[in-house]
């Protein structure tokens, strides 16, 4: 019995301990998954390093200390390292320039700015001596960041400057990205927000060029800081943003933990406390999983001033206690020395005078180390600012220089190209003069025959020209007749269309009524029939005037700013009575946030109606309709949605013209008249957008809407 109890009680342990190890290795992949690493691409790297040739082998492992940079630092140490020992053990061709400024990147993440700097300094000992170009300009540009971080701006701008020539002379234009990038931060500690935003923009600009996402991610929360420290909250705000949607869109969760904390700072600076809360809070959440110590601390200080104006002083307590207890790991004294200055108010709010005291010695003590250590900054910064303006001027007289010399060298071998060129046409002119003077006779002779025909042509042009005229005249009149037919056609069909609209509206007065009154089946049947009949008599004597009017009308779109996530709301609101009749969803589907454009909202409202309704009438039971708006780059798109029976190939070549029946038929009884569609393409072009249409038969339709942002100007009818 007792073996048997032992054997038990061994199966269950077993058990237990492989459930355990296999949610460990979930929750590790769950964690790295959030902190934006494409696992399918990390394990597909390390699947090949067995089988890699060793230069591959090397290689592979640089690319994995890379993608660890932001998540993991410790792993970019890690991994680089590896590459060096192979490097060096198997001696490869390969340099070590990379791995070493790859070293040196980690240490940076890890707060080590120390040991950052002995590894960029080798990094661009090795670029040099192997003519790594490339790695020598990245390692000037890392050791410039680690001088700025120090306060030598002079150094900071000799190394910036040099990396951004190395790039440019190899033309990397990554490369030059990163240079002005880090010349945009000097000149934010010098004050200088004009070549600030200059060296940002044009980092932007190149970045684009060149699909680099994350740098777009950096350079966009960059400009978002200036403007900022602007106080163009607006443009600041709708920088993050677009950072944010491209953080997203490569699952850069640390990206878009910096991105919150600046929302968060953004939104305490106009003392929208709930927001900032809330944004500094997604942050911490992301931070937390990371070894990103300097940004945890950044997040928890924030979080602990939105709190503390909240009155949540208990809360705010225990993040600033967490900040001081990273300060001897981060180093970061301006973080560490707040942080003890409100730990003081809210010992002192407490009743607690002798903490109260402590915390604030200690935020004395800090305070004057920082004040002297910026003191010493400042003059050291007007310093350098002029140095740096002089060291401008004078890279400036050398470039013109440089460009006078060039021009120069230019222009004298162009007069010496020029001379031979000169010397070359000359005789062959006396050789083509003496050859042109023997046809010159011929050539008389021919023109003279010529000129006779050109003549004889002219007088027959002449003749038609006259012919043409008289063809004009007459198609002139005829236009006249068919603009007065067309007028009194639109005249007579806006009469004729008055006047069917009051009798049935009178019918459909009197069918309601006899609704009302008792009737059997068969009658009421018919009455309902009857109620159909003129209801859609007049939707298409409706339509028929719209079409009519907007052919007609000569008024200017009223443009301005419309809300479309709001209005699509307010349309599937109004339209759900309708839907559920035939028990079909209308849902709205993207971000709950506001995507405004610039157009006229009558219009666009008439438009997404008809659009709405087409998609209830031709899709059957139990089906969705789903409504959508996205901001791209320089335009909003509004999608339509629906599960019917889809469009043909015959039916896109007429889909926007007046009366055209299509193969899709109503699913309950309802009427089409074919003017819906030609409504839309009407509207659409008078708002200066666009109308497109992606649907196959069976599989459903989606109409695109896209208006264009700052675009759409007022358009005549």
């Amino acid at each position: 019995m007792c073996s048997w109890n032992y054997y038990f009680y061994s199966i269950v342990l077993i058990a237990m301990r492989v459930f355990f190890s296999g949610l460990l290795v979930f929750l590790c992949s769950l964690c790295i998954t959030s902190l934006g690493q494409d696992l399918y691409m990390l394990d597909s790297i390390r699947s090949k390093i067995p089988y890699a040739d060793l230069d591959v082998r090397s290689l592979l492992y640089e690319t994995l200390a890379w993608e660890f940079r932001k998540s993991h630092p410790d792993s970019t140490i890690f991994y680089a390292n590896k590459s060096i020992e192979l490097i060096n053990k198997e001696g490869l061709g390969r340099n070590r320039a990379q791995a070493l400024n790859f070293i040196g990147v980690g240490h940076h993440y890890l707060g080590d700015n120390v040991k950052a700097f002995e590894m960029f300094l080798n990094a661009k000992d090795e670029g040099l001596a192997v003519g790594d170009s490339v790695q020598y300009g990245h390692a000037l540009n890392n050791l410039g960041r680690i001088y700025l971080n120090q306060g030598d701006f002079l150094k900071a701008y000799d190394d910036f400057h040099n990396a951004l020539e190395v790039f440019k002379n190899i033309g990397d234009e990554e490369g030059e990205a990163y240079a002005y990038k880090s010349l945009a931060e000097l000149y934010q500690t010098q004050n200088n927000t004009s070549k600030a935003l200059e060296m940002s923009e044009k980092t932007l600009k190149i970045r684009s060029r060149v699909k680099d996402i994350d740098g777009q991610i950096s350079i966009m929360a960059e400009l978002a800081r200036i403007y900022e420290n602007l106080e163009n909250y607006d443009k600041a705000f709708d920088y993050y943003l677009q950072a944010k949607v491209k953080a997203e869109s490569v699952n850069d969760a640390i990206g878009i933990a910096r991105i919150n904390l600046g929302i968060s700072q953004l939104y305490y600076k106009q003392r929208k406390k709930a927001e900032a809360l809330i944004y500094g809070q997604k942050a911490l959440r992301t931070a937390e999983t990371s070894r990103n110590r300097d940004l945890t601390n950044q997040i928890r200080l924030q979080l602990s001033k939105v709190l503390l104006s909240n009155q949540e002083s208990i809360a705010a307590k225990e993040h600033l206690l967490r900040v001081v207890a990273n300060s001897d790991i981060t180093m970061q004294l301006p973080l560490e020395k707040e942080a003890y200055l409100h730990l003081s108010e809210i010992s002192k709010t407490e009743g607690d005078v002798e903490l109260a005291f402590q915390y604030f010695t200690k935020y004395a003590e800090l305070n004057a180390a920082w004040s002297d250590a910026e003191a010493a900054r400042k003059i050291e910064r007007y310093e350098s600012r002029l140095e740096i303006e002089k060291k401008e001027r004078e890279n400036e007289v050398l470039r013109l220089n440089q460009a006078r010399n060039k021009a120069v060298i230019e222009r004298q071998k162009f007069e010496k190209i020029a001379l031979i060129a000169i010397t070359g046409v000359i005789g062959v002119l006396m050789i083509s003069i003496w050859y042109l003077g023997r046809k010159r006779k011929q050539v008389n002779l021919k023109l003279q025959h010529k000129n006779e025909q050109i003549a004889q042509q002219a007088n027959e042009i002449n003749k038609q020209n006259a012919q043409i005229n008289i063809q004009n005249g007459k198609l002139k009149k005829r236009n006249d007749q068919l603009a007065e037919l067309n007028s009194e056609k639109d005249t007579l069909m806006n009469i004729v269309a008055h006047d069917l609209k009051s009798p049935l509206n009178r019918i459909k007065g009197i069918t309601e009524l006899m609704g009302m009154t008792k009737l059997d089946g068969e009658q009421r049947n018919l009455v309902g029939l009857l109620k159909q009949i003129s209801d859609g008599s007049i939707r298409l004597i409706g339509d028929l005037l719209d079409v009519n009017a907007f052919e007609g009308e000569a008024r200017k779109t009223h443009i301005h700013a419309v809300d479309v996530h709001d209005m699509l709301l307010k349309k599937a609101k109004s339209f759900d009575t309708e839907a559920k009749t035939k028990d079909i969803i209308i849902c709205t589907v993207g971000e709950d946030s506001k995507i405004l454009v610039d157009t006229d909202d009558s219009y666009l409202s008439r438009i997404l109606d008809n659009l709405i309704s087409n998609a209830i009438k031709f899709s059957g039971k139990g089906k969705k309709v789903m409504l959508s708006a996205l901001r791209e780059d320089d335009h909003v798109l509004v999608k339509v949605k629906d599960e019917g029976p889809g469009f043909t190939e015959e039916d896109k070549k007429c889909l926007y013209q007046k009366f055209k029946k299509l193969s899709a038929q109503p699913t309950a009884g309802e009427t089409s008249n074919g003017l819906g569609l030609a409504i839309v393409k009407n509207l659409v072009d008078r708002i200066g957008g666009e109308v497109s249409l992606l649907s196959s038969p069976g599989e459903g339709s989606e109409f695109t809407i896209k208006l264009f942002i700052g675009q759409n100007q007022p358009i005549l009818a």
